[in-house]
């Protein structure tokens, strides 16, 4: 009997869902906070990529970096107690709060790949480690727009397809790290530099996978939730 039941019970879901989107609050303040907290992002990563262009003088970009991670600690605290102001969150608040928090990682990991160039003294960044740094730039920008899609969950479609492009430069850093490892390993005969290369290859590497990170939150946020 349940059989015939079915498609009736997934129609009034569908509908109860509808209702609840129309009912649910913009949350326009929270998703201003993400937009900015996503600019730092952008930010610190593409500050990163000039360091790495540019290694005359490391202190200033170390600095710059430094200040735009503080600056994105604060808003994680703004953010956090806006949440905890609103009566009804546009989505579910640990989610939320887990959104901003893998943002945040982006930019302390940025922060440390900044540092660690710094305190290896390297003078002349290898390619790869520049290109690392711009597909996480550019994964960040793409994070950024799907963010703007969370405030109109009837663009869903839109913000999944930013994410799986995220994807695909996060799957582009794991083909440039291999390929750098490989020259690494085969050319540089100072084991000191190894050690060095490698671990700022590692850092650089994992700012993709951060990305990768948010967006599989994003996605499903918008998945679950979206119209």
């Amino acid at each position: 009997m349940s059989v015939f039941f079915l498609p009736q019970r997934r129609e009034g879901a569908s509908r109860w869902r509808a209702v609840l989107r129309r009912l649910r609050p913009r949350g326009g303040g929270l998703f201003d906070l993400l937009d900015r907290h996503a600019g730092l992002c952008i930010e610190a990563l593409r500050s990163t990529v000039r360091l790495l262009d540019d290694l005359s003088d490391p202190d200033r970009r170390v600095r710059e970096i430094e200040a735009l991670e503080k600056r994105a600690d604060a808003l994680v605290e703004e953010f956090s107690a806006a949440l905890l102001r609103g009566w009804w969150p546009p989505y579910p608040a640990p989610l939320l709060l887990g959104l901003v928090n893998g943002m945040d990682d982006i930019v302390d990991l940025a922060e440390d790949a900044a540092q660690s160039v710094h305190l290896y003294h390297l003078t002349q960044a290898p390619p790869e480690a520049a290109r690392l740094a711009e597909l996480a730039a550019t994964a960040a920008e793409k994070l950024q727009q799907a963010l703007r899609v969370l405030s109109r969950p009837e663009l869903a479609g839109s913000a999944a397809a930013l994410c799986r492009e995220v994807d695909e430069l996060e799957a582009q850093a794991d083909h440039v790290m291999r390929s750098a490892m490989a020259r690494l390993f085969r050319g540089e005969t100072d084991a000191r530099e190894v050690v060095k290369l490698k671990a700022v290859y590692e850092l650089l590497e994992g700012l993709t996978d951060r990305c990768k990170d948010v967006a599989h939150r994003v996605e499903s946020l918008v998945l679950r939730y979206g119209g």
